[in-house]
């Protein structure tokens, strides 16, 4: 009787991994199929919409607090009191933003006068998958809206030495 129960427990163990294997390789597949939000989905464009009205007026410096202030959310998502501090993948997603955004405008190319942007959507999806930060589609709109404000704040030339969004005032 006991090889029986050797046997059984063998192919339990062996069912166990396969499914823990499955379930590794959707959470990694994951970030990539929501990286792609729909600009054009109704839903996506009323939280871009009502968020980048929302921002009108504001001080450009203050759309930066705000924009790290979203990030910083996005990151501890689901975290645990006293876990490691988000500041650098924070900062890691400030920086891909802010290169990829200079990447797209600074090199000849405008910025798409559709709102949302295009072009700032995908940014913003690059830079929060560089960092592994799992957006929503109202992540990626309110990040949108606070992207273009940034943009719609400062002069081209001007946009395109900044070597920080410290720098904007």
């Amino acid at each position: 009787m006991r090889p029986a129960k050797a046997g059984a427990a063998q192919t339990l163990r062996d069912r166990c991994q396969t499914v823990v294997c499955a379930l590794l390789l959707g959470l990694i597949a994951s970030p990539a199929q929501t990286a792609a939000q729909p600009v054009d989905d109704a839903r996506f464009r009323e939280a871009y919409l009502r968020h980048y009205e929302a921002l009108k007026g504001v001080a450009p410096d203050m759309v930066v607090m705000e924009l790290r202030d979203r990030a910083e959310l996005i990151a501890s998502r689901g975290s645990l009191v006293g876990s490691a501090s988000n500041y650098p993948r924070i900062r890691g997603f400030e920086s891909a933003l802010l290169k990829g955004l200079q990447g797209a405008l600074c090199q000849g190319s405008s910025a798409s006068p559709a709102r949302p942007s295009p072009t700032v959507v995908e940014r913003i999806n690059l830079a929060a998958t560089a960092q592994h930060l799992r957006t929503k589609a109202t992540d990626v709109a309110e990040l949108a809206a606070l992207a273009q404000r940034l943009l719609d704040s400062q002069p081209r030339e001007r946009w395109c030495v900044l070597k920080s969004l410290d720098d904007i005032r």
